[in-house]
């Protein structure tokens, strides 16, 4: 009996968050914190990959005060700069040395603003780039320093 072609079902578009972690990487047996607003897509993104130290905190809720120790922050997507400014000293706080941090803007217009944001804050091997799914702007957490 011959058996039927079931037609396969269309391969979905990569989203913003699967985009972003792909340029980013998951430490698949360490811990990534998403930091903001909009970070739920990012979140299922990072356990999607085996993530399972991934972690979401949003500025002001009392965990952001002390975050836990992580290897990578993400921060998806913030409403502002302001937003971008409260994120990024949150993940200092998190980062331990030699941890990553990557900031999407996905209307791709403060590359200037965010990339002195990370080095004014101390990040080093700062860069931007832009990317179908808008402005990526990553850094690295230097590896002597302590965390405030």
């Amino acid at each position: 009996m011959p058996h039927a072609r079931v037609p396969s079902a269309p391969v979905p578009a990569a989203s913003a968050s699967d985009a972003l972690l792909a340029e980013v990487g998951a430490p698949p047996r360490g811990h990534a914190l998403v930091i903001g607003h909009r970070t739920l897509e990012t979140l299922c993104g990072l356990i999607r990959r085996g993530c399972t130290g991934a972690a979401e905190l949003r500025p002001g809720e009392p965990g952001a005060l002390r975050p836990d120790a992580a290897q990578i922050a993400v921060i998806p997507d913030p409403a502002s700069l302001a937003e971008a400014a409260l994120c990024v000293a949150i993940a200092r706080r998190a980062l331990s040395g030699g941890g990553r941090i990557a900031i999407r803007d996905a209307a791709g217009r403060h590359r200037r603003e965010l990339t002195t944001l990370l080095r004014t804050q101390g990040f080093v091997a700062v860069s931007a780039r832009d990317t179908p799914h808008g402005l990526l702007v990553l850094g690295k957490w230097p590896l002597r320093t302590q965390r405030n």
